[in-house]
């Protein structure tokens, strides 16, 4: 039961992340199943700010290697100028991330933004 229950957060990960390494992000999540849960929390509180079509890219740090203790990247993709994407980002980290940061299930997981460029009409 409980490897259905997280192979069933994982694929609601999926469908809300975008993941160029899916298969190693997946076995991320497989290893730290409490990531996946901070994942699907977080989602809402980043479509708060950045709004709801905002793509955000997990990634493995290239020094991963399978190290147990490996973070994880969700990286907000903004389309804004950078002080803008940053007042959205000081806002999430305000009203949800600084704390839910704190704990210890999401110490392995990193939030950021980064420029997207233009978005394509």
């Amino acid at each position: 039961m409980a490897q259905s229950t997280i192979a069933a957060k994982i694929d609601d990960v999926e469908r809300s992340y975008r993941m160029p390494e899916g298969d190693k992000i997946k076995a991320y999540l497989a290893a730290h199943r409490e990531t996946a849960d901070i994942l699907l929390e977080a989602r809402p509180h980043i479509e708060l700010q950045f709004g709801c079509s905002t793509v955000v890219e997990l990634r493995i740090p290239r020094d991963y290697e399978g190290d147990p203790q490996g973070e994880l990247l969700a990286m907000i993709q903004s389309h804004q100028d950078a002080d803008a994407a940053l007042d959205r980002f000081d806002r999430l980290w305000d009203e949800w991330w600084g704390e839910a940061s704190g704990h210890s299930e999401s110490w392995p997981l990193y939030i950021g933004v980064e420029y997207a460029g233009e978005p394509v009409q």
